[in-house]
């Protein structure tokens, strides 16, 4: 009783340099999901990449649609949310190609005067984390961050399957335990993931967190942290269970 698993995802950098101290210093554990294509380039998630696009653009004017037909005033501050929204969308659930297609195109568009720095960590950087520290343990979060609800089930097993045989070849551990990107998950996807020889999965929504006996392990519920703790000591506690269901959240 009273045990809170802690995971991050995605492998950026600061999780050897900010919280691999930090954990250490209060005896806690974590588990690291990798998604192992931007780990191998060392490539900063599309999400960072479109953000600096934006941030610190040069061009007024964007381009964007299936057939380039929606023109956006970025220094119009409803058309700057909506072009945000809109490239963001797209880079969702892109293949790993078409995503750096769209992504070079947008930088191409605006043109921005600064790049993000590389905010994701390579090999080098994980065999660190798990040599200096012995608070991480490695999962899988696919090979290019894929929404798996977007890709065929030969691609999904593909990424399941790619993923697991780089983190095996990388650093000789095999992992256990999965993240689906984005929490996107369905029946199908946890069948493959647990096919592919993953434990568990990360894919709930936090609605209502508390494991028990009866939690399927490839729907475990996570609870983004908070910016105050307050509301995560709500969601944890167990006399809280199906509170937030039961307020229809």
């Amino acid at each position: 009783t009273g045990t809170i698993v802690i995971t991050f995802d995605d492998g950026y950098l600061d999780n050897l340099t900010v919280a691999a101290p930090i954990l250490e210093r209060h005896g806690l554990t974590a588990t690291l999901f990798l998604p192992t294509g931007f780990i191998d380039r060392g490539e900063t998630q599309w999400v960072d990449e479109a953000y600096t696009a934006f941030k610190f653009r040069t061009k007024r004017k964007m381009t964007w649609g299936e057939n380039a037909t929606a023109v956006f005033d970025l220094d119009d501050p409803g058309q700057y949310a909506a072009g945000y929204k809109a490239v963001c969308m797209h880079l969702l659930s892109a293949t790993a190609a078409k995503r750096r297609a769209w992504l070079d195109e947008l930088n191409d568009q605006l043109q921005p005067s600064e790049r993000p720095p590389r905010l994701t960590m390579t090999w080098d950087d994980v065999k660190t984390l798990l040599t200096n520290h012995q608070c991480f343990q490695i999962g899988g979060h696919t090979m290019e961050h894929t929404d798996m609800n977007s890709v065929s089930d030969d691609e999904a097993r593909h990424e399941l399957t790619s993923c697991t045989r780089r983190i095996e070849d990388a650093i000789g551990i095999q992992p256990r335990h999965f993240s689906f990107p984005y929490g996107k998950t369905s029946d199908r996807l946890r069948q493959l993931v647990a096919e592919a020889g993953f434990e568990s999965a990360c894919s709930g929504d936090g609605s209502d967190p508390i494991v028990n006996s009866t939690t399927d392990p490839y729907t475990l519920p996570r609870v983004e942290a908070p910016a105050s703790m307050r509301r995560f000591d709500l969601l944890t506690k167990t006399e809280n269970i199906g509170f937030w269901r039961r307020l229809g959240r």
